[in-house]
């Protein structure tokens, strides 16, 4: 059985926390005022950074990690340094490594500057190449990229140089321009 003293405390609990929340309810509703004048425009710095996209099945497509970014919003560019762009198809995997990358507002147009390493990754065979430039421009949506410097290409056995290249990662084709010099293992 409940004492008197007991059932008082009850009841002052069970009012208290009614109070309490009504109180509480009550100031929730003073949101603040919008702020207006802001510029949404924003000069901003990430540092470390890592950035994932997601394609239609919900499976990784690109991934961007690098330690220093810089938004310019009056030129309306983002300027990367060392950055590293893992780009995945069904089938192969892209890594894309420079000093430096350059990305433009709708992050279509990317500009690696400096040292430039491509290495390509089939996930069936286990087959790989790598390519080494300077300056290669990449169109995101196609999956093009395009350079005028010498270009050297590297299989594990295989070597290949030339001036210029024109690579198509979702046909996974490439064009060398020009100056093309090649070495072949034999078997």
């Amino acid at each position: 059985m409940i004492t008197r003293n007991t059932q008082r405390g009850i009841i002052s609990m069970v009012l208290l926390t009614a109070v309490s929340f009504w109180i509480s309810r009550s100031q929730d509703d003073r949101s603040p005022a919008p702020v207006a004048g802001l510029d949404p425009k924003l000069d901003y710095v990430l540092r470390d950074f890592e950035v994932q996209s997601f394609d239609e099945q919900g499976q990784p497509s690109i991934n961007l990690r690098a330690p220093f970014l810089r938004n310019n919003p009056v030129l309306e560019v983002g300027t990367i340094e060392q950055p590293v762009i893992i780009l995945n198809q069904a089938d192969t995997t892209w890594i894309l490594s420079s000093d430096s990358a350059t990305i433009t507002k709708d992050k279509e147009h990317v500009q690696l500057s400096g040292d430039v390493h491509l290495r390509k990754s089939e996930h069936e065979s286990g087959a790989w190449v790598e390519l080494d430039t300077r300056d290669v421009q990449i169109e995101v949506s196609p999956k093009t990229a395009k350079t005028d410097q010498p270009v050297s290409m590297f299989d594990g056995l295989n070597r290949v140089t030339a001036i210029g290249l024109d690579l198509d990662m979702k046909a996974n084709t490439f064009k060398l321009k020009k100056q093309v010099k090649a070495s072949y293992a034999v078997n």
